[in-house]
């Protein structure tokens, strides 16, 4: 039996999209900045976790490099991740 209570659900590339688009080219964010910005700019509601997995995705996929600093990973948009970024909004 399906469940028929309407949930919203991101376009397949939205999230990256919007985390991607956060970044200039030399800019380095922790990943809760990251989370605090994404959390102003959207009407659907993601769990840190959700973020934390997304990160890590892009992360592996070499979209964002990332440091640990005092705790807490930094990151910033790779070159990869630039092409990447400009190729999904153009599209």
């Amino acid at each position: 039996m399906l469940d028929s209570s309407p949930i919203a659900r991101m376009n397949y590339n939205e999230l990256k999209i919007r985390i991607l688009g956060l970044f200039e080219p030399t800019q380095e964010l922790d990943s809760l900045k990251i989370r605090e910005l994404l959390a102003t700019g959207m009407t659907l509601k993601l769990t840190d976790k959700a973020v934390e997995m997304a990160l890590l995705r892009y992360w592996r996929q070499g979209l964002l490099s990332r440091t640990r600093r005092a705790g807490r990973f930094q990151y910033a948009l790779t070159a990869r991740g630039l092409a990447r970024k400009e190729w999904l909004l153009k599209n």
